[in-house]
């Protein structure tokens, strides 16, 4: 909702004048009366506009103040204002109040202000808190003193030209979006690019278009939009978006923002600089590719949600010129590196049962390479085993032969596809069979070659993550010894001080040949000035022996988020990897991991964190989610991705004891990269999982009642147990351990040892009729106990819980996959009970001692009503680990709100360790008619230790 006071103007231009004031936002408009005859008019008018959508979007809205001169025939515009929603949302209480905005006219920017308007806007979302400011009563306010501009800006802002070039754009998607042209398609069979595009540039509420290309997927325009507006400019983003002009109505194919702060930066002297960007690549991304009429998912190419899909790239450029001095014209590199990327699937499960039986093929794609449904495109493209074989290898053959046969490398993008097979113990989830031979995926694509900018974010983020760790462990630290603790800080800030002049050692070591953009300079300065201020506060830390030290995490706080800042690039170079699970060839769920997490390089702080590791992604439905649990699939991918000239390293890491096993059809045998079509793992391990489920807590309340009927499924590999079901708690103690029998795992022994596939644990709330429903899930690493080592108990730990972004809880409980061997002896297990469930044991269980948990119960004050009616007859019922005491019923509670009986006391078994001692809640229901009670309100004690 924005509100908008209109109070006053002074200073206007012109004779005579009848001023009126109108407020546009996007495309509402409303206006002030008329006053006539005034150069400083009164209005104190109020108006509300209210906007529904998603934040990012609605942030990009201009507010548009103009105050036109009121004839009889049209108005004529004395001087307008403008400001971006983003803007006042980012100033304290999101509001600008009592303040002057300057008045000027586009038109003619050589005479300075118009005049002067006094206003308040605010901006508020749902949840945020209404501030009531303290209003000025000074008539003779200074309005210099007082101009509506974010803190930290020159009062005088100069005109500048903001210059948007936009060069070319390559791998837009091949389809024409109007109807007619999909039916000449069918009936002619023309391969001719279907795509007429044009680029539509907005900025400051002000948007400009290039010329339209016909038929054309890899326009070149080489124009520039230029718009005018005053520097700093009120309104952060840019938004490019590239169209396709159809008969009947044009489409967005895709969308893109640059943020200003990311590109320019406002210190005075010589750090700052103008905003500047490229001539850079920047990639699109929008709703996947298909060949239908209608597109579902519209929606991802016009900005909103993330995008499932390559859709191309486009090189621009920005500049901007202050009204005085010149601007120049860039030159750009035209090099490109060839990529390799190349993947094994190691285990495919948890597939959603809706996705039904149809054979499952993945399919993992950069850019436009190894992508099946664009698969003509030069590079990408290996055969794809399908019915209609002929027609798909006829179209592929264009772009493959002159690549593969210089190689002999299969290069295939998708892996073979494959029946699901359902889980035991859980009719819901189904899985691959991988079993001992692990797909393998080999992707070649071309970019240009400025990894350089990857590596720097890569090292910079390394650097972040590295402070944070040190941060918890000094934070633990501290509950043990302040020495300690202090010298662990110590250490921390001279290994950050290290590792930033490394880092700029490195990056002023410019290679020669890199084109190098005007951004990519001034970034470097940045990151230079930035660490070694940074660098310098570091050493006067840790002179100062007596800064305390909670200032110093303070400080290394703001030192990791100033890091995070530098090292988001908003120049892209190579795209996001896509992951899809494709079911019956038709597009089901996708996951997209950053090219820089992949990323390959010789240098080990500057490759990505995830390059070369077997990591866990959760498949998710592309475009608008549904609440709850939308995990469509569970893969464990190793993935590489580098410049061809390190292939020699693309198998480094996978874990060993694997034959490369290539496909039949491979050409003749002298191949450079060995990119086999499988790995075979010869070796199976047999091992027995126990997941020791003990308790959890803070759990999300499901039932009309308050609480939940929590039990949970652990899944592991392709198995899934079931906890029982404990009623009507937030806080449950299962104590119970599932057991797995008999698990093959395929590799090294000590690799398996090393990074043990992941446990998925979801909670879920068992409900009398109907399907049980999901209230969040956690995922653990098990501890490994190979067969000749010695045991060890493990301990119980918190897992935290999470219910799409919510937070659900914690989950405490603990892992261990032992291997089994005939001659080696597993430890014992207790004995389970009548129902066949086991207990967790006893040397994992923690030691309980007896408690007495005494109440002492005064009254209730303020509640609200419930279901429209006031409370009449409440009551408070306590619980902790299962025991509990209810207070006295109040006979009426408009007469007397306090409790006839006092205290009260019960006996609980807590853990010793504090650290896992068991909530305690407090419910308060209230009692109508017939013995029906209603839920009033619960609360939840976390901690015991302070009573």
């Amino acid at each position: 909702q924005i509100a908008i006071t209109i109070i006053e103007a002074r200073q206007l231009v012109g004779e005579n004048i009848d001023p009126v004031v109108i407020i546009e936002i996007g495309d509402e408009k409303k206006q002030t009366t008329v006053k006539e005859g005034t150069n400083a008019p009164f209005y104190n008018e109020y108006f509300v506009f209210d906007f529904v959508g998603p934040q990012v979007f609605l942030f990009d809205k201009i507010i548009n103040i103009s105050v036109m001169h009121n004839k009889l025939i049209g108005s004529v515009l004395i001087g307008s204002f403008k400001v971006d929603l983003g803007t006042v949302y980012s100033q304290p209480g999101h509001q600008f109040c009592d303040k002057w905005a300057l008045l000027t006219d586009p038109a003619d920017i050589r005479t300075g202000a118009k005049g002067y308007l006094k206003c308040d806007i605010s901006v508020t979302g749902k949840g945020d808190a209404i501030q009531a400011a303290q209003k000025t009563a000074d008539t003779e306010e200074q309005i210099e003193k007082n101009l509506l501009i974010p803190k930290g800006f020159p009062s005088e802002r100069p005109w500048a030209r903001f210059y948007v070039r936009i060069y070319k754009a390559e791998g837009l998607p091949k389809m024409n979006s109007s109807i007619m042209a999909n039916v000449t398609k069918a009936f002619i069979g023309d391969s001719k690019d279907l795509v007429d595009p044009y680029v539509v540039v907005m900025f400051a509420g002000q948007m400009g278009r290039t010329t339209v290309q016909k038929n054309c997927a890899d326009p070149v325009w080489h124009e520039q939009i230029i718009f005018k507006e005053m520097f700093p400019p009120l309104c952060r983003r840019v938004k490019i978006q590239v169209w396709d002009e159809g008969s009947m109505n044009d489409v967005a194919l895709a969308t893109h923002f640059i943020d200003l702060k990311k590109i320019s930066n406002e210190q005075d002297g010589d750090k700052g600089f103008l905003p500047t960007f490229g001539p850079a690549w920047i990639n699109l991304y929008g709703s996947p590719r298909n060949h239908s009429l209608m597109d579902d998912h519209q929606e991802l190419n016009e900005g909103f949600g993330e995008g499932v899909s390559f859709r191309g790239c486009l090189f621009i450029e920005i500049a901007v010129e202050i009204l005085s001095g010149g601007a120049h014209e860039s030159k750009f590199s035209k090099e490109f590196e060839e990529f390799l990327l190349f993947g094994t699937f190691f285990e495919a499960t948890m597939i959603d049962r809706k996705v039904g039986d149809k054979p499952i093929t993945f399919e993992v794609s950069v850019g436009n390479f190894g992508n099946i449904t664009d698969g003509v495109s030069a590079g990408a493209g290996g055969k794809k085993k399908t019915h209609n074989g002929e027609a798909e290898e006829s179209l592929l053959h264009e772009g493959e032969d002159e690549i593969s046969h210089d190689h002999g490398v299969p290069l295939i993008s998708t892996t073979p596809p494959e029946k699901p097979l359902i889980t035991s113990g859980n009719r819901n989830y189904q899985y691959l069979p991988f079993d001992e031979r692990k797909p393998c995926i080999c992707v070649k694509s071309y970019w240009g070659n400025q990894t350089f900018r990857l590596y720097h974010s890569n090292t910079l983020e390394k650097m972040a993550d590295h402070l944070e760790e040190s941060l918890e462990q000094v934070k633990d630290l501290i509950k043990v010894s302040e020495i300690a603790s202090e010298e662990k800080m110590r250490m921390t800030l001279n290994d950050f001080i290290n590792q930033s002049r490394a880092f700029i050692n490195i990056a002023e070591k410019k290679p020669k040949g890199l084109n190098y953009t005007a951004l990519d300079k001034k970034r470097l300065m940045l990151f230079k000035q930035e660490l070694v201020c940074v660098d310098a506060k570091g050493i006067v830390q840790q002179q100062k022996k007596k800064m305390p030290l909670d200032e110093m995490m303070r400080e290394t706080h703001s030192f990791i988020d100033k890091i995070r800042f530098l090292a988001d690039e908003p120049q892209n170079t190579v795209p996001d990897v896509f992951i899809w699970m494709l079911s019956n060839n038709k597009r089901v769920a996708y996951a997209r991991v950053p090219a820089k997490n992949i990323l390959y390089s010789p240098v080990k702080e500057q490759s990505g964190k995830d390059c070369g590791k077997i990591k866990t992604h959760f498949l998710k439905l592309p475009g608008k989610r549904p609440l709850g649990w939308t995990v469509q699939a569970k893969v464990d991918i190793y993935l590489w991705l580098g410049p061809a000239s390190y292939a020699r390293s693309i198998m480094e890491n996978l874990p060993i004891g694997y034959e490369t096993e290539l496909p039949s059809n491979t050409s003749s045998g002298h191949s450079v990269v060995p990119s086999p079509a499988c790995l075979l793992y010869k070796t199976p391990h047999l091992f027995q999982l126990r997941a020791h489920m003990y308790q959890a807590r803070g759990l999300i309340a499901a039932d009309s009642t308050g609480l939940s009927d929590p039990f949970a499924k652990v899944t592991f590999t392709s198995h899934c147990q079931t906890t029982k079901i404990i009623s009507q708690t937030l806080s449950p103690t299962w104590n119970q351990m599932l057991l797995f029998n008999s698990i093959v795992l395929h590799g090294d022994r000590e690799e398996v040892a090393q990074f043990p596939p992941e446990i998925v644990i979801e909670l879920y709330d068992d409900d009398a009729v109907g399907k049980a429903e999901y209230i969040g899930s956690t995922v653990a690493a098990p501890v490994v106990r190979l067969a000749d080592q010695n045991y060890e108990p493990p301990k119980l730990s918190y897992h935290p819980v999470y219910c799409g972004n919510l937070s659900g809880g914690d989950l405490l409980a603990t892992f261990e996959l032992l291997e089994v061997n005939l001659a080696f002896l597993l430890p014992p297990v207790d004995p389970p009970d009548v129902g066949q469930i086991y207990p967790v044991p006893s040397n994992i269980r923690p030691v309980l001692s007896k408690y007495r948990v005494e109440v002492l119960f005064w009254g209730v004050r303020e509640l609200k009503k419930v279901q429209l009616l006031s409370v009449d007859r409440p009551q408070v019922l306590i619980e902790c680990a299962g025991r509990g005491v209810k207070s006295s019923v109040i006979q009426s509670y408009k007469k007397n709100p306090n409790f006839s009986g006092l205290a009260d006391w019960f006996e609980v078994e807590l853990p010793e360790n504090e650290l896992l001692h068991p909530p305690l809640s407090i419910c308060v229901v209230d009692w109508r008619a017939f013995g029906r009670s209603t839920l009033v309100g619960t609360h939840t004690i976390n901690c015991l230790k302070q009573f």
